[in-house]
């Protein structure tokens, strides 16, 4: 039986941590037995290092003979603890992520024994105030117990209306604002890229793009995990308009001049966007794409989610807004776990509008919202773009009108949503829109009923 613990979660990231050792991975040499809270794992922590210190392989089997010959087995909840903690889940993503997690306990809780101290006046303030600081800004918080936060903290109605909140400051539009968190997803080949600069762009330079203004001119970073350096570079040349400069995190730029690789999900790497973010003074973060920026990431997996999800949710706290660029699965919806698009402001999918297109130049795609904002209640129309480089002067022209009913109709039951209330739903408008919808695409020859299944005839004619 695994030993008892009050803190279940740490409990889950120090056995994490016991597992990379009974398997031979190798921690960072700062992690000691005083980063374990829980009795067991410091014991098991240290017959790991007494093992590898004798030069002995450190596996399941020498951990469990060195702990029976140190009668500590039993101590520690017998073979079936230590051989359940060696099966702990381990990637290279989750291991740094844990061990960031029990440095933060670990800090926490020596910052918690100095103000122990203090409150016995065991510890001049002065020195209480030297030596949280050293064990840095992560630990200032333990200073406070969760009783006198929560005292200090919970407001009534009255007391919240009374409040100088300041409002968070409008973006783009109604709908985009400071401090959201957005999805973007798509099909690969659609547009993603070029749809996530078009909003840089306009955002960086104030600038309206189709029938949205942006209110004013804001830093944004562009975190590129996937594009060449000189196709990006084109594209944002082609699209210089106004003063107002785009700052691009390049992956291929990154590595030649550091040798090293973007991955979000590594704390180190969180931390140095989030620094670099705050000193710069950037407003909006653009992640493109959660694939290549996220690599060793689960994509079905909501804990591995939670490793990216919680940095996600720092930059709200800092009033700093954040576009998440991913991918469609085969279903049409954003791939992976839908705990995704739990703290999500709202969420944009882009349709292929090339097909039926005759002019199929560029990128052509419509824009619909799949999560209505929460920034406005007004409906958000869908909105076809159509994006064209010129060969000779490089010079990009983007169209964008209204797009027609017809249009979104089409392609949601090219992407599987075929029954009358399903694309009612998705619409928003009734199932009789939809039956009227449905009459013009008979009339076209491209749209047949099979049963309540609506589905479009292959090789239709254009309409």
């Amino acid at each position: 039986m695994s030993p008892a613990t009050d803190h279940p979660m740490l409990s889950g990231h120090e056995a994490t941590l016991l597992a990379a050792l009974i398997n031979g991975r190798e921690l960072p040499p700062d992690i000691t037995a005083e980063h374990f809270s829980i009795p067991a794992h410091r014991t098991i922590f240290s017959a790991c290092e007494e093992l590898r210190r004798t030069g002995t392989n450190v596996n399941l089997v020498s951990v469990t003979h060195w702990l029976t010959d140190h009668h500590q087995l039993e101590r520690v909840g017998g073979a079936a603890a230590v051989t359940e903690i060696s099966g702990s889940t381990l990637t290279d993503s989750i291991l740094d992520y844990v061990v960031e997690q029990v440095r933060e306990a670990s800090r926490d809780r020596r910052a918690q024994r100095l103000v122990t101290k203090y409150e016995k006046k065991q510890l001049a303030l002065g020195e209480l105030t030297n030596r949280l600081a050293e064990l840095g800004e992560s630990a200032t918080g333990a200073a406070i117990s969760w009783n006198h936060a929560l005292t200090q903290s919970v407001v009534t109605s009255h007391e919240l209306g009374s409040l100088d909140l300041r409002p968070r400051k409008p973006l783009l539009g109604d709908w985009f604002k400071e401090g959201d968190l957005g999805f973007l997803f798509a099909f690969r080949g659609v547009g993603k890229t070029w749809f996530a600069l078009l909003l840089a762009k306009a955002l960086s330079e104030g600038a309206k793009l189709g029938e949205w203004q942006a209110h004013e001119r804001v830093k944004v970073l562009y975190v590129d995990g996937e594009m060449p350096a000189d196709l990006m570079r084109a594209r944002d040349k082609g699209l210089q308009r106004n003063a107002g400069a785009v700052e691009f995190l390049n992956h291929e730029i990154l590595f030649d001049r550091t040798q090293k690789v973007l991955n979000i999900t590594h704390a180190e790497v969180q931390r140095a966007i989030t620094t670099y973010c705050l000193n710069a003074g950037i407003k909006v973060v653009i992640l493109d794409n959660l694939s290549t920026l996220a690599s060793g990431m689960k994509e079905n997996d909501s804990f591995d989610w939670e490793q990216v999800n919680n940095w996600l949710l720092e930059f709200r706290r800092h009033k700093i807004a954040v576009i998440v660029v991913h991918h469609a699965g085969r279903n049409g919806e954003a791939r992976g776990t839908s705990k995704r698009e739990d703290n999500t402001f709202w969420v944009i999918t882009l349709d292929d509008a090339k097909k039926q297109a005759d002019d199929k130049r560029g990128a052509r795609f419509i824009s619909r919202f799949t999560k209505p904002s929460r920034n406005t209640q007004n409906e958000i129309p869908a909105y076809e773009w159509h994006v064209v480089t010129d060969a000779v002067s490089g010079m990009v022209s983007i169209a964008c009108k209204a797009a027609q009913s017809l249009d979104v109709f089409r392609k949601l039951i090219e992407e599987g949503v075929t029954q009358c209330g399903q694309l009612a739903a998705e619409m928003k408008v009734s199932e009789a829109t939809i039956s009227r919808l449905a009459k013009k695409g008979f009339d076209a020859g491209w749209l047949t009923k099979n049963g309540r299944e609506y589905a479009v005839v292959e090789q239709a004619d254009k309409r």
